[in-house]
């Protein structure tokens, strides 16, 4: 079927709002490219959003320009469709009400999901719990709170159970966080469950499948950050990163110094005035309004020797082989992640059998920044892990590849307070 004007600006009213909520002055010198786009586009567009689109040829795209050109093959969303007695600045105003009704929503799921507990190894585990259906366990990165998750829990809930539960800040060895899922698994009174982790929470995810195979239907690892072999891609942050973790956790008396270089620095600079660079830089801008959940491992000097201590351990256990009857994993990474290097380690292709993914113009919170996007990948994939290769009807937004993703920019600098 011909895409419809609405099909059309509701794939620009996603991509303007993302690069706009990072870099609010993009659109204001710079147009924005489609390739054949429907009559009266260019019109709508500047009513709308106040913005130029220019019809032009896909090798004069920039990384903006790519990310709306795959969207526009998405689903045409019922939010996209006019009504009666709209004009597009009326109904750009309703669709973005509706996303601020879902974001509300999201920001107060804490408050609407019971509060639990369950005892592991000696120690309490405080967790959060909503929904009927399959258990859906969330691990959050080391040294993050359970509110990472609110926006794409809230997508996930319907037609599933979802715990979650703040990372330990304390330090402790790695067994502590997997006794940690067992407990909550017997609180809930089931055997088996599905997992999604983040960053460093995408390894325990794996060490936890190694070690209870019986226990995971499927897992999905979001931008997962691993130990690496000396031959392994890491990103210019991981390797940084593990440097100050290891310097601090063997001098506890570092973290005050350590912490300033970490979490020092200004706000981000202007965009460059090449076109295209400067459509990379608004992508891989962190949004604001993240800092206070960002930096929660870096929020003080105590805080870094614990993080520290417990990272270093972590990285140093290497990723465990696959064993006949481990569960079906995949990975997710972001084309723009600075944080975590978008290929896998080589000793994670044998969990993945080819299901690694790319999400295009994605950072290392996609989480946050496209729960939308993230959790059709993750119900895909759980609705049927044991299908060979990608999940079937998983957004075009994902770029697929049996080795791992391409190599992205992720030695770039890092903005400051961008934590993992």
């Amino acid at each position: 079927m011909p895409e419809t004007l609405e099909a059309f600006l509701s794939a620009v009213h996603r991509t303007f709002t993302e690069v706009t909520r990072k870099a609010p002055d993009y659109f204001a010198g710079r147009p924005l490219r489609a390739a054949g786009p429907p009559p009266g586009a260019r019109e709508a567009v500047r009513a709308a959003f106040g913005a130029t689109l220019r019809a032009a040829d896909r090798e004069e795209f920039t990384a903006v320009d790519r990310l709306l050109d795959l969207r526009r093959a998405g689903p045409d969303g019922a939010d996209g469709r006019r009504e009666d007695g709209d004009d597009w600045a009326g109904w750009r105003r309703r669709l973005d009400r509706r996303s601020a009704v879902r974001s509300a929503r999201a920001a107060r799921l804490a408050g609407a999901m019971d509060r639990r507990e369950a005892r592991a190894a000696g120690s309490r585990v405080r967790y959060r719990a909503g929904g009927q259906g399959p258990l859906v366990v969330l691990l959050t990165a080391l040294g993050h709170t359970d509110e990472v998750w609110y926006p794409l829990a809230e997508r996930l809930l319907p037609g599933r159970r979802v715990v979650m539960w703040d990372a330990e800040d304390a330090a402790g060895p790695a067994e502590r966080r997997l006794d940690a899922v067992d407990a909550v698994l017997a609180a809930e009174g089931v055997r088996a469950c599905d997992v999604v982790g983040w960053c460093s929470g995408a390894q325990s995810a794996v060490e936890y499948a190694h070690r209870r195979p019986g226990a995971v239907r499927a897992a999905v690892l979001l931008h997962g950050s691993y130990p690496r072999a000396a031959t392994d891609p890491a990103s210019a942050y991981e390797r940084n990163l593990a440097s100050v973790c290891a310097s601090v956790a063997a001098r506890p008396h570092r973290a005050g110094r350590a912490l300033r270089m970490l979490t020092g620095g200004e706000g981000p600079a202007p965009l460059p005035a090449d076109e295209h660079l400067a459509a990379v830089e608004a992508l891989a801008r962190v949004p604001p309004g993240l800092d206070a959940v960002l930096r929660h491992p870096f929020r003080d000097a105590d805080a870094l020797v614990r993080y520290s201590r417990t990272l270093d351990g972590l990285w140093r256990r290497p990723l465990p082989e696959p064993a006949p009857g481990s569960p079906p994993l995949l990975s997710l990474a972001g084309e723009l992640d600075r944080v975590a290097a978008p290929e896998p380690p080589a000793a994670l292709a044998p969990w993945l059998a080819g299901r690694h993914g790319v999400l295009v113009g994605a950072t290392h919170y996609s989480l946050l920044e496209r729960p939308e996007v993230v959790a059709d990948v993750c119900r895909a994939f759980l609705d049927g892990p044991t299908a060979a290769g990608p999940p079937a009807g998983t957004t075009g937004e994902v770029r697929w590849t049996e080795s791992g993703g391409p190599a992205g920019p992720g030695d770039r600098p890092v903005p400051a307070g961008v934590t993992r």
